[in-house]
């Protein structure tokens, strides 16, 4: 009877094999690391730096990508700083005058 039961044995489906989930970047994470490139230059560099070790081309694209912006943001820090500073827009705010008529009002 043993062999029997073992003839109308239900087949069983082979079990799918586990996906390394190492290699997928979700949307949030692409959308943290752009705000953070993008509010703090230094850390999207670093960040972009270790990323783009990584051994897939999406978390290698996802590092190139947050270290350009990192980049970019340096730079248009520097040209507005130079902006503002080497072009003389900051010496007014040295010049109180204007606020001589509200202090002689109180």
């Amino acid at each position: 009877m043993g062999e029997e039961e073992k003839k109308y044995e239900q087949p069983t489906a082979p079990t799918p094999e586990p996906t390394p989930s190492g290699g997928a970047v979700s949307g949030g994470l692409k959308a943290l690391f752009i705000i953070l490139a993008i509010l703090f230059p230094i850390v999207g560099i670093i960040l972009g730096i270790i990323w783009m070790t990584k051994k897939t081309k999406e978390e290698k694209a996802l590092g190139k990508l947050t270290l350009i912006i990192g980049i970019i943001m340096i730079v248009l820090g520097c040209v507005c700083w130079l902006a503002v500073f080497g072009l003389g827009i900051m010496r007014n705010l040295g010049d109180y005058s204007m606020l001589l008529p509200l202090i002689s009002v109180a």
